[in-house]
């Protein structure tokens, strides 16, 4: 089909070029439209919307919409979208919005929103919010949000302010919390913890040594701490921290 808008139902063999559908749209290989997009799309290849995108659009590869989305949209490997994105992603691969995203994206690698998230991505390697976070941000290595509101959970969290929690081993709030710390005890006499995140929640990294003996003892661990400010001019707090250790 070529150069006019499908009604109701458009079924082509191999592919077709429409200026716009409301209804169902499936193609063999591809489907391309001018123009707005409603309801169901449905391609083996790939899905390529120069309007906006409401409804259910799947595909075996891609899906590319040159502007907002709204609905659900899966694919084997990445899914586009140059304007807003409202709903549930899933990409194989990766998802990019090159807007903001209010609801969920989901890949099997990596997530990117170029400017407010509200909501979750989860992400096997890593998610990138690059504005704001207000949700959630899952991934098996890295987090990246540029003013979190919300939750990181990761191996490595990062960014640039936080009014929210980053669990994971290495957590870098830029403009956070940044101190390090030294002690001693019977066991280790040299002791130097690295605590980074914010005073809601930081992670600890520590190392130590029995420096000075014949029975040389190491040690390294993990932990995570809160800062709990007594006095309005944040002179006197407490720090309850929760550390392990391995010698």
């Amino acid at each position: 089909m070529s150069g006019q808008v499908v009604n109701n139902f458009s079924l082509n063999v191999l592919g077709g070029y429409t200026a716009g559908t409301n209804g169902v749209e499936i193609g063999g290989l591809f489907n391309i439209d001018k123009k707005e997009v409603k309801y169901f799309q449905a391609a083996g290849i790939l899905n390529v919307d120069g309007g906006k995108m409401k409804g259910f659009q799947v595909a075996g590869i891609n899906n590319t919409v040159l502007d907002t989305s709204y609905g659900f949209q899966a694919a084997g490997i990445n899914n586009l979208v140059k304007g807003k994105f409202a709903g549930f992603q899933v990409g194989g691969i990766y998802n990019h919005v090159a807007d903001s995203v209010k609801g969920v994206q989901a890949a099997g690698v990596a997530n990117f929103a170029r400017r407010k998230l509200s909501g979750a991505q989860f992400a096997g390697v890593g998610n990138i919010s690059n504005k704001e976070t207000d949700g959630v941000q899952i991934a098996g290595v890295f987090n990246y949000s540029k003013k979190l509101r919300g939750v990181q959970i990761g191996l490595i969290n990062v960014a640039d302010t936080s009014a929210g929690y980053s669990i994971g081993l290495i957590n870098i709030i830029i403009k956070g919390y940044h101190k390090l710390s030294f002690s001693t005890n019977e066991i280790v006499n040299v002791n130097a913890a690295f605590k980074t995140g914010n005073s809601r929640l930081y992670s600890i990294l520590q190392a130590g040594v029995n420096a000075g003996s014949s029975n040389r003892v190491y040690s390294f661990g993990y932990g995570l701490g809160s800062e709990l400010n007594l006095n309005k001019k944040k002179t006197l707090s407490l720090n309850p921290e929760l550390t392990s250790q391995y010698l």
